[in-house]
């Protein structure tokens, strides 16, 4: 790989392609599930539209996730490894605490992704498999009585606050923070800036460099 070119690829076409599938269903989750939560956003749409439509959005991230897995294995072999892997680097990143965010200065060398992006992604998708799994019984209780359980409404609505928090966090990281917005390009066209990249990923990069 060229070290002389300025940008850098960092995310392949169907990371970034399922990037986008989970940022529109997930707005639309969030929207739907207000809907049915709030009377106020009841107003605008009627919870008998919102209700069906939550359900297809869930439904058509759960079809992409599934085809990701049946279609591309190793892509996520690959990723799950990555962020379920913490070595010493990863715990002196974290050890600098929540400052991390914000200043990357002194920071060890990280890989592709650093410590806070695993810690971040493993709760996001710890999250998403109690929002799944209260899901599916929320939507069948109705028709199976078995399936009903006291407290299922609320440990989704719990879920959901949370994950809307890392959300959150993640949007002002991604589009506001000056350290760490130059990423964004890496989802809309695939490559980073290479000096960015150093600076932030410096042992991916020379991962790369080296191939």
């Amino acid at each position: 790989m060229s070290t002389t070119d300025p940008r850098i690829r960092r995310f392949t076409g169907v990371q970034r392609l399922l990037h986008a599938v989970l940022a529109i269903t997930f707005l639309g989750m969030l929207w739907t599930g207000l809907c049915l939560w709030s009377p106020t956003f009841a107003a605008v749409m009627n919870r008998s539209v919102a209700r069906p439509w939550h359900e297809y959005f869930a439904i058509a991230l759960g079809v992409a996730f599934a085809l990701v897995i049946v279609l591309r294995p190793r892509d996520i072999t690959a990723f799950t490894r990555e962020v379920d892997t913490l070595d010493r680097a990863d715990i002196a990143w974290l050890r600098g605490g929540p400052r991390r965010l914000l200043d990357h200065r002194g920071a060890p060398e990280q890989g592709w992704l650093n410590a806070g992006q695993k810690l971040n992604t493993a709760l996001t998708m710890g999250l998403m498999a109690v929002l799944a799994i209260t899901g599916v019984l929320l939507w069948l209780a109705p028709g199976v009585p078995a399936l009903r359980f006291a407290g299922t409404v609320d440990v989704h609505d719990i879920a959901t606050i949370l994950i809307v928090l890392l959300v959150c966090g993640h949007l002002y990281l991604s589009l506001l923070h000056p350290a760490t917005r130059r990423s964004l390009p890496g989802m809309v066209t695939g490559d980073v800036d290479r000096a960015w990249a150093r600076e932030h990923h410096a042992r991916w990069v020379g991962e790369q460099e080296q191939r």
